[in-house]
């Protein structure tokens, strides 16, 4: 059955006329790939000149819209940016004559009509040097498909070696040979703590009550972060492979996916995968005549940011408030209806599969002996190249940043790691794994990167986030419904110039108090951003406290001047929405009146000439 799957995808993925493959993950809509895949496929003309297939994501985010041209001969033709003068260019490159204008890259397959992943195509010429320098460093595993397949097409995902190993496993290897394969493997929780997800299935593979029950988180709310959605839309079978065999593992007979109801792509494709696999015969009852049954469920989110939390998952699930609560027992042990349940985040799962058919010790080919494998991250904030990227756990920061990012290292002035509630450091270059992480004060949670530029004040960023987290704080705890609202009040203080001198002290003490008392994650890392930034940037905050921004940034605290040598062009006159640019009383000059000037910056952005200066005090505004 699986066999017959994987050479109907053959025949889709190689097919004997050219492939036009267009991203139609979420940033490829939002980018225009809906009005690039609409305008060809209702060409009528394209009998024995190309299929049109609409993928994933490749990564490349930034890229979007993104086609990928395969002609039968296996050279593979990458056109980015796409807009509808560059539909031609698709065209003729399926017709085996490729213009070289708009081209960023050419790939062919190292051994023509197999393709099992990025891994085996190899780029011949790069008209684009940053689509190659965004590539370079990254080892795709867990993503290998995302981009060259369609997410709803089961047999290409077969065609890859999908569910290879999930049947390997159900005819090869008992529970817990793969309990053991897991943990040798080392692999960690790729969700925030870092557990050992072996550890959680030998657990709950223990215990005596026969009913256990296994849920993929996909309920991703760090802003900045889409590494599960991009998973969930571009290559969900992964996802429910990686599911299944973690089930088996413990003898689970019910799964839930538990995903963010603002993702209804994802949702949609998911749910089809699954109805798709049931009908293939893949998983259901007596599983490829194993034996082994199970059910797998969609469960849509509260939409709540605290909803991810485990516990206060388990309560949404159970039709409960979403608030979490106290552990032990852990959810291994006494989850969901009082039964044990594993928790694994989405890209965790995804793993299994890969260890399955390449060994423990092939996963630890790459990464750092505690923290073995690769990672998805997302390139995100003040960067060239963002999208989302696998790389070796362990790889440094500067390569993460300078080379896929493409930013140069005097533009960065921080990094904001692990979401939210993860930490803002100064930028330096150090290894990308869980201990060095959490060194430096932050913590890498699900996998959040964002870049931030010289002019980002890092009080403001701060007070934002705090803001964020007192929103989304179920208000169970009074220290975090209350603390975090009062340490927004004093940040906010800062930002607008009104702070008292020993406000500093008081944040850190409140911070510090918020984590110690708070009983959930959420509580307990929602200070991590101040006390992170105060540690790296106390300067930047001391500065504050007199009433200046030094990244000239916060609005009440910077100023708009008419430098010379004006040309009096009048541009900025025009465009003021406030009346507060007006000739100097007897003098040629254009001013800024500071009562009137409301801080738009419509003055500055219209400037033809850049001779518009914001300062505060004696910081002035890099606009380089």
């Amino acid at each position: 059955m699986r066999l017959e799957l994987a050479e109907k995808g053959r025949r889709t993925l190689c097919p004997d006329v050219s492939r036009i493959s267009i991203g139609m993950a979420t940033c490829g809509q939002i980018a225009g790939a809906t009005t690039i895949q609409r305008i060809l496929t209702s060409r009528q003309d394209w009998d024995g000149i190309a299929n049109i297939a609409s993928v994933g994501c490749l990564g490349s985010c930034y890229a979007e819209p993104l086609a990928d041209v395969r002609t039968k001969d296996g050279t593979h033709y990458f056109y980015g940016k796409l807009d509808k003068k560059v539909i031609w260019h698709l065209i003729r490159a399926a017709q085996g004559k490729p213009p070289n204008e708009y081209l960023w890259a050419v790939a062919r397959e190292r051994e023509r009509g197999t393709l099992k992943g990025v891994q085996d195509l190899e780029f011949i010429k790069l008209n684009n040097s940053g689509f190659g320098e965004f590539f370079r460093p990254q080892v795709r595993r867990v993503s290998a498909r995302c981009g060259l397949i369609d997410p709803e097409n089961l047999a290409e995902y077969a065609a890859m070696d999908g569910y290879l190993a999930l049947e390997r496993a159900l005819f090869n290897l008992q529970p817990e040979d793969l309990i053991n394969l897991i943990i040798n493997a080392g692999l960690r929780g790729r969700g925030g703590a870092g557990f050992c997800t072996g550890q959680k299935l030998l657990i709950a593979s223990r215990s005596s009550d026969p009913v256990r029950i296994m849920i993929a988180n996909g309920d991703e709310g760090d802003p900045g972060a889409y590494m599960d959605r991009a998973l969930l839309e571009s290559d969900p079978h992964s996802i429910l492979e990686g599911l299944i065999l973690a089930c088996y593992a413990i003898r689970a007979s019910q799964a839930y996916i538990f995903m963010r109801h603002e993702y209804p792509l994802a949702v949609k494709i998911v749910k089809k995968a699954i109805s798709d696999a049931v009908e293939a015969g893949i998983f259901g009852e007596n599983m490829m005549g194993s034996g082994f049954s199970l059910k797998i469920q969609v469960v849509e989110s509260a939409g709540s940011f605290v909803c991810g939390e485990e516990t206060s998952m388990l309560q949404v699930m159970q039709n409960k408030r979403g608030e979490p609560y106290p552990r032990p027992p852990y959810p291994s042990l006494h989850g969901l209806y009082h039964h044990p349940t594993v928790i694994n985040n989405v890209e965790t799962l995804a793993n299994i599969p890969w260890i399955v058919l390449n060994g423990a010790a092939g996963f630890r080919e790459f990464g750092t002996e505690k923290s073995p494998g690769t990672k998805i991250f997302c390139l995100a904030g003040d960067v060239r190249r963002m999208g989302f990227i696998e790389v070796p756990l362990g790889i440094s920061t500067q390569t993460i940043v300078e080379k896929i990012g493409g930013i140069p290292e005097k533009s960065v002035k921080a990094l904001q790691i692990g979401g939210p509630s993860g930490g803002i450091i100064s930028y330096r270059n150090f290894a990308l794994d869980y201990e060095t992480v959490a060194e430096t004060g932050a913590m890498m949670g699900s996998g959040g990167l964002v870049i931030l530029g010289k002019n980002r004040c890092m009080v403001d960023l701060a007070r934002h986030l705090v803001n964020f987290m007192a929103g989304e704080s179920c208000g169970k705890c009074t220290i975090c419904r209350e603390g975090l609202g009062e340490l927004e009040e004093k940040l906010l203080s800062l930002t607008v110039g009104q702070a008292q001198k020993d406000v500093l002290s008081e944040i850190e003490d409140l911070g510090r108090a918020i984590a110690e008392v708070s009983l959930c994650g959420l509580g307990q890392t929602a200070a991590k951003p101040i006390l992170t930034s105060l540690k790296d940037f106390r300067s930047e905050y001391e500065a504050h406290i007199k009433g200046r921004c030094p990244a000239v940034n916060c609005k009440p605290l910077i100023d708009f001047e008419i430098i010379l040598p004006c040309r009096m062009c009048q541009a900025c006159y025009i465009v003021c929405p406030s009346g507060a640019v007006t000739q100097r009383a007897g003098k040629e000059r254009l001013i800024v009146d500071r009562k009137l000037c409301v801080k738009c910056w419509a003055c500055y952005e219209t400037c033809p000439f850049n001779f518009i200066r914001i300062t505060s005090e004696e910081y002035i505004w890099d606009h380089s």
